[in-house]
Order: structure tokens, then C-alpha cells, then sequence
């Protein structure tokens, strides 16, 4: 399954790779701007113990949230697998499909498998064909459309990125920023709005450790190409 219809038609309704060589390889010269303003004391315990309270009641309920489009995602799979074998009741890795967390967000995830699970119902014949393919591509694709990410949003990410190239001595920040965001902003919107926080986390991680001197392009796939293939769980 992992060779036909699923893998290779979902990554590349998702691929964002190859845009990054819009941009010309090169580190940067001046050091980014400082922030206008600093981040007030946190001094009271009280405050320091709501936020905390907060942030672990967010984390619970993003996990809630990942735990139910993954096994949305999982219903689809069931639904595909009995639509394969005429003669099954049931997909002996459905649990084992439900216990797995991907890059993906949770309303990427959703609408992927609420689009694909609709498209399936509706194909006749054979769903392990280039027609039923086009179909789950066009799911994929419209998922990430769905949850690109706002350009305001793309900025923590610039910052890290142009501060890391800025640091190397050959590219000036604001030229940076301006270069990226012209030349990658709509790829990395896309890109970046699909996935979770835990994905996100890992792409800032890597912009922040780029070979000065080095291709950038290159080096920009390479962080975003992992986690992309990494969206959906599929079966081996």
C-alpha cells in the first residue's frame, strides 16, 4: 500500500521542495535587529503558576486534538483496506494505526482523511489506480491550502532563519528577510501551516543550525523534507 496510492500521491501534492533555490546561497553580514522592547519581569509565583496551568491545559488539548484526526486518518485506512480485500472486516493495524503521532497538524490530518474518506466512498472500481490517485492528491493539496499558515505567523521563523544566515557575515538581515519571504513566503506558509507544533518546533530548530557557506536551498529542503514525508502514517 505504501508503494501505490497513498505514499508517493500525497507527497507530492505536499512537496515544497525546490523553491528554496529562488534564493542565491550565502551567509549574512550585519546582526539582526534587537527587539523594540523587552519582555516584562515575571516576578509574581502566581502568574509564573497560571501560565504553566495554561500551557499544560493547551498541551492537553492539542494532544486531545492529534489523537482524533489520527484516527480519523485511521478510518480512512480501515475503509481503504476492505474496499482492497473484498473479503475483510476490519484492518488488523487499526489500533496499532491509532497509536501513532505524526508531523501533521490536527485540522491538516482532519481534512485529509474527511476529503479522502469522501472521495473513496464516491469512486467505483479499483481504488488502487491513477484515477483514485489524482483524487487523494487533490485531498492532500487542498488540506495544506486549508491550513496555510498567515504570513504574520511565518515571521518567528524568518527570524531565526535570516538571524542564523546574518551571523555567518555575507547576507544583511532585512535583505534576508526581504528575499525569503518574496521568493519562499508562499512555499513555507504552506509548508510550515501543516504541520503541529512538535514539526514546527523541529523546523526552527534546524533553521537555526545551517552550514555557513553553504548551498541554502539545499540545506532549507533539508529541514522541511523530513517532516513533510512524515505528515501521514502509512502502513508498511
Amino acid at each position: 500500500m505504501k508503494g501505490t496510492i497513498l505514499g508517493p500521491s500525497f507527497r507530492a501534492a505536499a512537496a515544497v521542495l525546490g523553491a528554496a533555490s529562488l534564493l542565491a546561497a550565502g551567509c549574512g553580514g550585519s546582526p539582526p535587529r534587537a527587539a523594540s522592547a523587552q519582555a516584562p519581569a515575571r516576578s509574581a509565583p502566581e502568574a509564573r503558576d497560571g501560565r504553566s496551568a495554561s500551557k499544560a491545559t493547551l498541551e492537553q488539548l492539542e494532544q486531545r486534538e492529534q489523537r482524533e484526526a489520527q484516527r480519523a486518518w485511521c478510518v480512512y485506512l480501515e475503509e481503504l483496506y476492505e474496499r482492497a480485500s473484498e473479503q475483510a472486516r476490519g484492518w488488523p493495524k487499526f489500533e496499532e494505526c491509532t497509536r501513532m503521532t505524526t508531523m501533521a497538524s490536527p485540522r491538516m490530518l482532519r481534512e485529509t482523511s474527511e476529503c479522502s474518506l469522501a472521495a473513496l466512498r464516491q469512486f467505483e472500481g479499483d481504488p488502487f489506480t491513477p484515477g483514485y490517485a489524482a483524487e487523494v492528491s487533490r485531498c492532500g493539496s487542498e488540506a495544506m491550502t486549508a491550513t496555510t499558515l498567515p504570513r504574520s505567523d511565518l515571521a518567528p521563523f524568518m527570524a531565526v532563519l535570516c538571524g542564523r544566515l546574518a551571523g555567518c557575515g555575507d547576507l544583511d538581515y532585512d535583505t534576508c528577510r526581504q528575499t525569503l519571504e518574496d521568493g519562499l513566503g508562499p512555499q513555507l506558509e504552506r509548508a510550515i501551516g501543516a504541520m503541529n507544533n512538535r514539526g514546527r518546533q523541529e523546523v526552527r530548530a534546524c533553521f537555526g543550525k545551517l552550514e555557513c557557506g553553504g548551498d541554502l536551498g539545499p540545506q532549507i529542503s533539508a529541514c522541511l523534507e523530513p517532516i513533510m514525508d512524515d505528515l501521514l502514517w502509512l502502513p508498511g
